[in-house]
């Protein structure tokens, strides 16, 4: 599973943009949502100050990501606003309880060298290292699957798990563009310089390579094929959307 794997359709053909490769793809979205990635990475911040909306804001963002790596319309104070209110209260549980893990993980790494044994430390320092890559794996599915279907937090928690293995390559890939691109910014630019970009860019540029990988993934074990009225097997091109209820569980 490549890191801008394209779709594979049968019946008609594909389109000319269907036939772009995904890495080409990705940066003709980019370039032409650029001014509207920098209305859209401020307006974040500025719904991320009160510290307890960042589930809801980071879901409303992702609302509009989500659109543009599929190239469909969205409109970025509307939709976002909408999307905000709308996923409130199952944002503000999914930030909350991934911010308790996250600190509770960290925790536990900083304590593991007072352990006694070192093959000890080195087994735990291994699965709480697995644990926090774990949980930014799923973190990369669930604000996608909150703002596209009507599942409940359990649900989200249960199908991000499994797009966890079910694209672990194309995760371990995401994560590491991410560090890396981060850490040139943080270590090699001036600061004033990382300040601005992180104001301008840093969240919705980010957001929109997460939401353009997770998006194939998402659309190929949740969305291809079937009727999300009935579960049952259509035709690719018959189907409406995302906004509609699907069945519950992956198959």
């Amino acid at each position: 599973m490549g890191l801008f794997n394209n779709y594979l359709k049968e019946g008609k053909g594909v389109s000319k943009e269907q036939n772009t490769p995904r890495l080409i793809l990705f940066f003709q979205i980019y370039f032409r949502k650029f001014w509207n990635l920098i209305s859209l990475n401020l307006l974040y911040i500025a719904f991320c100050i009160p510290i307890i909306t960042i589930g809801p804001a980071t879901a409303a963002m992702t609302k509009i990501l989500r659109n543009y790596a599929r190239e469909e319309h969205a409109f970025l104070w509307g939709d976002f606003l909408e999307t905000f209110k709308k996923n409130f209260k199952q944002g503000f549980l999914y930030w909350l309880l991934d911010l308790f893990v996250t600190v509770f993980l960290i925790f536990d790494l900083m304590c593991v060298a007072a352990l006694p044994n070192k093959m000890l430390i080195t087994i735990c320092t291994a699965g709480i290292l697995f644990a926090l890559v774990v949980t930014a794996f799923m973190r990369y599915y669930v604000y996608s699957m909150m703002v596209t279907f009507k599942l409940n937090l359990r649900q989200l928690l249960k199908n991000a798990f499994i797009f966890c293995w079910a694209a672990f390559f194309k995760n371990i890939l995401l994560t590491a563009l991410i560090i890396i691109i981060t850490w040139l910014m943080v270590f090699k630019m001036n600061f004033f310089l990382l300040l601005f970009l992180v104001a301008t860019l840093y969240f919705s540029t980010f957001g929109l390579l997460i939401n353009f990988m997770v998006n194939p993934t998402i659309k190929k074990y949740m969305i291809d094929g079937y009727d999300p009225q009935t579960g049952e097997k259509l035709e690719e091109e018959k189907y409406e959307g995302f906004d509609e209820p699907i069945p519950d569980e992956l198959d």
